[in-house]
């Protein structure tokens, strides 16, 4: 994900609104320019617009011009790892920064495959950035605290991502105004969801599942202030990560937990050309591990139901089953990701035949036929217990 927004109104250099004078008219067009850079993929020119605004323009930058430069880093982070995932050829960053002056990895943390030696690489300008502006005596605010998480998560340096989300609870993080520009002054303010976010998803591409469900139990305490709470992109990151570490019951815990507390709800009315109006189970916003622990709870509460005459299945077995899935248009490369693994799962797992919808190639459909002849396996195997 890339940052949220590109800030409005700019502030001056303490803080405060930047003056009607000539100079801040000036600053606020380098920002615009800077930010307008960053989102046409060129963070080098945003870059260079920074360190040569001073001497070209007369100009110091302020907080809202650092703030579009570590956004244009961040972007330009994430790009490269879509492009790494669309196996293309990466070319070699550029960022105008010397390694050894401005980066302060220590050599543990720097050794890693990001790490370009003595060029910086989008993630490591973004520190870097940070840095310089408390250097210069600029608070960093909530939104330039979140790209710089944000590219650490997008190159898969965990221990970067959680080290500057620690960070800002230990110094002053202005709260900007309704438009981005000037608040109410300088106040000790805990990071918010997208950071936490942010430093999950670092965490889940690092491998970290035990950091991942610290930080989830940090949100799910109010993250410091109170007021935080989970929601969708959370409970999603935390999931992939623990699917990948193993860890299925606690995978399966945490995504019945959001169920309840409803961050997660994946019945949505749907027309159907067969029978109107239906309750289908939509996963196409899941990610796989996520639309994996969604159908394996939908068939568990099945067999829960012959056990239990008081419990109630997430999906009476008298009607088709409508799983929907999605074509593919948002995964990379345009093909299909959630239809044949779901397919695959019902198939190996509990023995369930399920066909792609002919009228909708989004769209999974199980037949009653079949989820009958389920629960008439269950009912057999369970009497034999």
């Amino acid at each position: 994900p890339d940052a949220q927004g590109e800030g409005g109104e700019e502030e001056g250099e303490g803080g405060g609104p930047a003056s009607n004078s000539p100079a801040s008219v000036e600053l606020q067009a380098i920002n615009s320019l800077m930010s307008a850079c960053g989102r046409s993929g060129s963070p080098d020119v945003a870059l260079r617009l920074l360190n040569e605004m001073e001497g070209k323009f007369g100009v110091q930058p302020g907080v809202g011009t650092y703030r579009a430069a570590v956004i244009a880093c961040n972007q330009a982070q994430h790009e490269r790892r879509r492009a790494r995932a669309r196996g293309e050829a990466l070319p070699e960053e550029e960022c105008d920064y010397n390694h050894e002056e401005e980066c302060d990895l220590d050599d543990e943390e720097c050794g890693d495959e990001e790490c370009g030696g003595g060029t910086l690489h989008w993630w490591e300008c973004a520190l870097s950035l940070l840095r310089r502006m408390r250097e210069a005596g600029l608070t960093p605010d909530v939104q330039t605290y979140s790209s710089a998480i944000s590219a650490c998560e997008a190159a898969g340096q965990w221990r970067r991502a959680i080290g500057v989300l620690r960070s800002m609870s230990e110094k002053e993080v202005k709260v900007a105004g309704a438009k981005g520009g000037a608040g109410g002054g300088s106040i000790p303010t805990p990071p918010n969801l997208f950071c936490f976010n942010a430093a999950i998803a670092a965490c889940e591409k690092g491998g970290a599942w035990l950091e991942a469900i610290e930080l989830y139990e940090r949100v799910r305490s109010g993250g410091g202030s109170g007021d935080l709470r989970p929601n969708f992109v959370t409970v999603n990151s935390l999931l992939i990560a623990l699917d990948r570490a193993g860890q299925r019951e606690m995978a399966e815990s945490v995504y019945r937990e959001a169920m309840e507390e409803g961050i997660v709800s994946p019945w949505k009315w749907k027309f159907d050309s067969d029978a109107g109006k239906i309750l289908a189970l939509d996963l196409h916003q899941f990610s796989t591990p996520m639309a994996k622990i969604a159908v394996r709870g939908l068939m568990n509460s099945l067999q829960l139901s012959i056990l239990d005459d008081d419990a109630e299945p997430e999906h009476n077995s008298d009607r088709d089953l409508v799983i929907v899935v999605g074509r593919g248009r948002g995964s990379e490369g345009g093909k299909a990701v959630l239809g044949p693994v779901v397919q695959d799962l019902l198939a190996r797992e509990f023995r369930v035949q399920s066909m792609v919808d002919a009228r909708n190639p989004g769209r999974i459909r199980v037949r009653r036929e079949e989820l009958a002849s389920y629960v008439e396996r269950m009912v057999c195997d369970f009497s034999l217990i």
